[in-house]
């Protein structure tokens, strides 16, 4: 599915899909995480985006993506341990500040150490729409979405740091023709 939408028609039903995923929420009794991005590293230069307006150097290798999400598990409470489902959805700027959103579902796995520390991965499969820097048509998606975090449970809430890995060749203009690694945050409550 191709189409040339306009950025406000993009930043319109990303943000009424993550409304509605918000409101999903209410019925059950899980965790609701605010994500937030940030820091994208192409692992190839190749791949680079040469172009990019909020480079953080001259390749184009380390860029700012600046974005929201939201997501849910659907785990008893954050002190439980083990796998739990999970649904997130978000959208961010891309390399080249377009908008791009994706929407999906997957597992957890929770493990605590020390006291309040925790680790944990996610393993999801979500649908993508956005474009990449040498086709402006934006593309509907999917791609694998893989992630590692560290966080801390301070009682009423947790923050969790996350390195996301996304492979070359996922499609949806995500990847620029190289795998890539994502940084970005989580507040949980």
């Amino acid at each position: 599915m191709d189409s040339q939408l306009p950025r406000e028609k993009v930043l319109v039903s990303s943000c009424l899909l993550l409304i509605f995923i918000f409101f999903s929420f209410l019925s059950f009794a899980g965790e609701v995480d605010v994500d937030m991005f940030g820091f994208t590293y192409h692992l190839h230069r190749k791949g680079a985006v040469y172009n990019a307006p909020l480079k953080l150097d001259h390749a184009g290798v380390k860029v700012f993506n600046p974005g929201l999400g939201l997501g849910y598990d659907f785990r008893e409470d954050r002190q439980t341990e083990g796998f739990s489902p999970i649904v997130h959805g978000g959208m961010f700027e891309n390399c080249d500040n377009h908008p791009f959103s994706f929407a999906g579902a997957g597992a957890r796995y929770r493990k605590f150490f020390y006291k309040k520390y925790f680790w944990e991965a996610n393993v999801m499969a979500v649908a993508t729409y956005g474009n990449d820097s040498n086709d402006k048509h934006y593309k509907l998606n999917a791609t694998p979405y893989l992630n590692v975090g560290i966080g801390k449970d301070y009682g009423k809430y947790s923050i969790t740091y996350y390195l996301s890995y996304i492979p070359k060749g996922s499609d949806g203009g995500i990847t620029s023709s190289t795998d890539m690694l994502f940084l970005s945050a989580a507040v949980s409550f």
